[in-house]
């Protein structure tokens, strides 16, 4: 591949995890509202900054390249968060659909920095190879928060169900 298609394909790459990660935090927003659980309301909204600060570095790494977002990619994304929020409000289970939406999600994410981390050091960018690896660190310890936590979500469904 030439290096300049290698370069267009890195600022592709990039746009696409920004615009990721703003999905993520509007479909977090969506599980914090519908979560009542102190404790994972909180780590959602500890996942949510950090999904900031994603956002961010990504933000400026296509800056530094001399490059944009791609409102494209930014609309597609706004619209399924936001009717993924509307379906959130109505369903039920809700501790366990969020729990295994954001699972799938932690897991899509981390794909998507291993990738980006690859083509960023085959690009010969350091800086985004390294945005890329500390971003994907907190996917992972989102995932694994998740997973340590099955048995919570399903007794918080049955609690829920119970009660309703």
């Amino acid at each position: 591949m030439a290096e300049h298609d290698l370069q267009e394909r890195l600022n592709d790459h990039i746009k696409g995890a920004q615009a990721m990660e703003q999905n993520v935090k509007r479909m977090l927003d969506s599980m914090i509202g519908t979560t009542e659980d102190p404790q994972i309301k909180g780590d959602l909204e500890h996942h949510r900054e950090e999904t900031e600060r994603h956002e961010r570095l990504l933000r400026e790494r296509l800056e530094a390249r001399g490059e944009g977002t791609s409102t494209v990619k930014e609309v597609a994304g706004i619209g399924g968060a936001l009717l993924k929020g509307v379906g959130d409000m109505m369903r039920s289970e809700k501790p366990v659909k969020n729990a295994r939406d954001g699972y799938v999600t932690e897991h899509m994410e981390i794909a998507e920095y291993e990738m980006l981390e690859r083509l960023a050091k085959r690009a010969g960018d350091d800086a985004t190879a390294e945005v890329a690896r500390r971003n994907c660190a907190d996917e992972r310890a989102m995932a694994d928060k998740i997973e340590h936590n099955w048995d919570k979500f399903v007794d918080l469904m049955v609690r829920e169900e119970a009660l309703a």
